[in-house]
């Protein structure tokens, strides 16, 4: 890692963000690498790793004096994942996004030069509820899943990608869809700008979703969206619902 970690100054948050530092870096890090990622100065890093190593969470090598966790924190997980009996650990991601949002939660994964539908959860138990075909194809860029996929894709790939899928055919799957290479070109811009893909009842009439990429180094393995009626995913909906969408897929990459 070398991309610098925006953290509050309070002394919870530092001491949160250093463990998930040191928890996936791939190995142990210098003290002024974890100031710089962590943005904080090293005199407080350095006061925080010294309580981490007084607790039995980190440790110092003699060697080299980095710092790495110990052993503890991936026993406490095992203890918990135990607990819990989870074998699939990226099911309860998904559940828990979808009772935040108390809307539609489905994950896909890449597969063939093509996205697949492998996972989902359900917010919503009553009123107003949208109830997909798990197994319907993914039109790529008439859905959000598919455009953040398309998106992250060398642009020459991805207009054949969409091509083969039907773009600007007679009796397309998606007939509110995108259906010009100029448009889907234009719309791929806006997606790369802000991070997201989003359809608005393109796919499915009536029905909005917003979409991140699940990335395992620099490639997309998979996306993650949260769906629901048009009525109720309105802007200020997404604006909402995003930063829940973005920690989940974050957490949905480390459990990949």
């Amino acid at each position: 890692m070398d991309r610098t970690i925006n953290v509050p100054s309070g002394g919870v948050e530092r001491t949160i963000a250093m463990l998930e530092l040191l928890a996936l870096a791939e190995e142990p890090l210098k003290l002024s690498d974890v100031a710089h990622q962590l943005d904080i100065p090293k005199s407080a890093c350095h006061r925080i790793l010294t309580s981490l190593i007084e607790n039995g969470w980190a440790w110092q090598s003699p060697e080299s004096d980095c710092y790495a966790l110990t052993m503890r924190m991936a026993l406490v997980g095992q203890k918990q994942l135990a607990r819990l009996q989870v074998s699939d650990l990226r099911q309860p991601i998904l559940n828990d996004l979808a009772e935040r949002t108390r809307e539609l939660v489905r994950l896909t994964a890449v597969q063939n030069n093509t996205l697949v539908w492998v996972g989902s959860a359900r917010g919503r138990r009553s009123g107003l509820v949208f109830e997909p075909d798990m197994s319907a194809g993914i039109v790529p860029y008439a859905t959000a899943n598919g455009k953040i996929w398309l998106a992250s894709l060398d642009r020459e790939r991805a207009l054949r990608i969409a091509l083969d899928a039907g773009l600007g055919q007679p009796g397309q799957q998606a007939a509110k869809a995108i259906n010009t290479i100029e448009a889907l070109n234009k719309e791929l811009d806006s997606v790369s700008r802000l991070g997201y893909g989003r359809a608005v009842g393109e796919a499915e009439e009536g029905v909005g979703a917003i979409a991140v990429a699940i990335r395992q180094g620099k490639d997309v393995v998979g996306t993650m969206s949260v769906a629901a009626p048009l009525t109720r995913l309105t802007d200020e909906r997404v604006a909402e619902i995003l930063p829940l969408l973005v920690r989940a897929a974050s957490d949905m990459e480390i459990a990949w």
